[in-house]
């Protein structure tokens, strides 16, 4: 009998993570903890043998697959003497190097964990020939990661979220495909033998199903996690839309150049650019004080209230879209990239979010019988102005996820939705106090 302690749990939740996305970098790092390989290793001959040794195991099948596969990496298959030599010559000396050059040791736990293993492994793969125990076991290690939030389990979830390229922002494809896996549904490259971490399952989660999941008590880590990433979505979102919006109302609200004459040119003077005339606008007050009035063009106004995405929020604003394209159709997808956001269309999605409860249930406001006659007043008249839509698919999907969502569950999606809407407030306030005041 043998008792592992948490540490070393933890390390082989990520080893296996790492296993089964090809990592044999941070394998390395993994098998260092586990006191498999000295802290002194050489990595550069180390990663090429992990590699050589641990890929054909991953691909799973058992000892007659694994036999297959070594000959395959090694030329060993098509029966020539020659090649049969060549690769068995080549196969010793990965063999010699290991034994000498990389003193590794097995931990005994390990060594009666590895037997427990092998027995259970040998009985599944009497029934599945094809078995393969990495893959199998992580939706297992998917869920875990989403579940727990030690500081050890919180440091797996982020490298897996954040790793990779491209720097350290939020990877949309990585957490859908994280929440796929957890669900079971994973998406493989390399001919179904490694976790691809990087691509989301055609036959993945619906959004009502992930959206119950990340209010479950099994998602606290994630939670965790994303609490000051769903904030910065909401900043970067709402600043693009307000951006867009308001160069979408000045172009559409800016009378046409008057006529110029030949010879002569233009008789009436050039109509002012309205994003350039100071206005009187009521600003939030200072330090919770009444709201006060500041002078203000509207492009300057915007530029504080707003401030212009750099381009690591272009690209981020860009994944956002696609992951709302992804559940709700390309209409969605426009609204979060701040295209169209004055339209007819962009008004029945808001409207159906509004409806379905998504922001919320807190507001009696909003959820008053007369404010929903308002609301569907409102929505036929920009039915009748724009059209029939696609954002009843949008207001459907919303319907259906939060009519699946538990008390507590759509408590915590309330709870949500308020600090949210608390925090973007006080951003707002804040990017404004240093402006003069006229008034207050």
């Amino acid at each position: 009998m043998a008792r592992i302690d948490q540490d070393d749990r933890d390390n082989m939740i990520s080893a296996v993570i790492h296993l089964a996305n090809k990592d044999y970098a941070s394998l390395v790092d993994d098998f260092i903890s586990l006191k498999i390989l000295p802290a002194d290793s050489d990595r550069a001959a180390i990663i090429p043998l992990m590699d050589k040794a641990l890929s054909p195991y991953v691909k799973g099948g058992g000892a007659k697959k694994y036999e297959e596969e070594l000959k395959k990496l090694y030329n060993m298959e098509d029966g020539d003497m020659q090649s049969q030599v060549g690769g068995f010559q080549a196969m010793t000396q990965d063999a010699l190097t290991v034994l000498n050059d990389i003193p590794f040791s097995i931990p005994p736990y390990f060594a009666i964990l590895g037997r427990a293993i092998v027995t259970l492994e040998g009985i599944a793969l009497t029934g599945d020939p094809n078995y393969g125990i990495i893959m199998e076991s992580y939706p297992f290690i998917a869920r875990k990661l989403l579940r727990e939030d030690r500081p050890e389990i919180q440091s797996a979830l982020q490298e897996v979220l954040y790793s990779g390229s491209g720097g350290g922002a939020l990877k949309m494809t990585r957490l859908l495909a994280l929440l796929n896996n957890a669900a079971g549904a994973i998406s493989t490259k390399e001919g179904a033998a490694f976790v691809d971490l990087d691509a989301v399952p055609e036959d993945g989660i619906e959004f009502a199903d992930g959206l119950k999941f990340l209010m479950s008590d099994n998602a606290e880590s994630l939670r965790t996690l994303l609490e000051g990433e769903v904030d910065s979505i909401v900043d970067i979102v709402s600043r693009q839309i307000l951006r867009k919006g308001l160069s979408e109302a000045i172009v559409a609200l800016t009378p046409p150049r008057p006529p110029s004459l030949p010879f002569i040119g233009s008789v009436l003077p050039q109509p002012p650019q309205l994003d350039e005339m100071p206005l009187p606008l009521l600003l939030p007050g200072r330090g919770g004080s009444a709201p006060s009035v500041a002078v203000l063009t509207l492009k300057e106004f915007i530029d504080l209230l707003a401030p212009k995405l750099d381009r690591d929020e272009e690209i981020y604003a860009i994944s956002l879209g696609e992951a709302a394209g992804e559940f709700f159709g390309q209409d969605a997808a426009d609204f979060v990239m701040g295209d169209g956001v004055l339209s007819a269309k962009s008004g029945q999605m808001v409207l159906g979010a509004v409806r379905s409860g998504v922001f919320g249930q807190q507001s009696e406001l909003l959820s008053g019988a007369l404010a929903q006659q308002v609301l569907s007043a409102v929505s036929s008249l920009l039915n009748n102005i724009g059209g029939e839509g696609r954002s009843g698919n949008l207001e459907s999907t919303l319907d259906e996820s939060m009519s699946k969502l538990s008390d507590s569950e759509r408590a915590r999606l309330d709870s949500i939705v308020q600090e949210l809407t608390q925090r973007s407030i006080e951003r707002a306030t804040r990017r404004l106090e240093d402006v003069s005041r006229i008034i207050g």
